[in-house]
């Protein structure tokens, strides 16, 4: 009761944020790399004229490169709640700027390795815009859905504007 009257008390200079838990993160970065090894799979398969080899080892390293660096950037986007709002829900500003920043990372090493397993920038070049142009609105909707589900989301008090 104790905490629930600490939470409800707006006299106090704390602030109550959301946060998520590493679960949550975890459970969105792998979901994520599912949805994206899909369109990487069939920009891959199109750009290279139909090379399942060269397809399936691309989504091969873009899930092992991504998951990992896609948690990490998951645990430091928690770290900040510009755009977030007080229920622990992100603006859609915010979810732009998210995929904005992961894009451009995701972009080079999909340029890097597809360059690498096709032998040619230019199939490279064409699977990574590809990629980039729809991932970022899905990645924008993907993270758009996840303000709907409650789970793995925490109260947390901090002073000041949580920054």
């Amino acid at each position: 009761l104790e905490k629930l009257l600490a939470r409800l008390d707006t006299s106090t200079t704390a602030t109550v944020v959301y946060r998520e838990t590493t679960q949550r993160s975890l459970v969105k970065a792998l979901g994520w790399r599912i949805t994206a090894g899909l369109v990487t799979f069939f920009s891959s398969l199109m750009f290279t004229k139909g090379n399942l080899r060269v397809a399936l080892a691309i989504v091969s390293s873009d899930f092992l490169s991504k998951s990992g660096t896609m948690f990490i950037g998951e645990r430091l986007w928690n770290k900040s709640n510009v755009g977030r709002s007080s229920k622990g829900t992100d603006n859609v500003a915010r979810s732009f700027a998210k995929a904005i920043v992961w894009r451009l990372f995701a972009m080079v090493n999909t340029m890097c390795v597809a360059g690498f397993l096709t032998g040619g920038a230019a199939a490279a070049a064409k699977i990574a815009t590809f990629d980039g142009i729809v991932k970022t609105t899905l990645m924008v909707t993907y993270d758009q859905m996840w303000n709907r589900v409650d789970w793995g989301k925490e109260l947390e008090n901090v002073a000041g504007d949580g920054i």
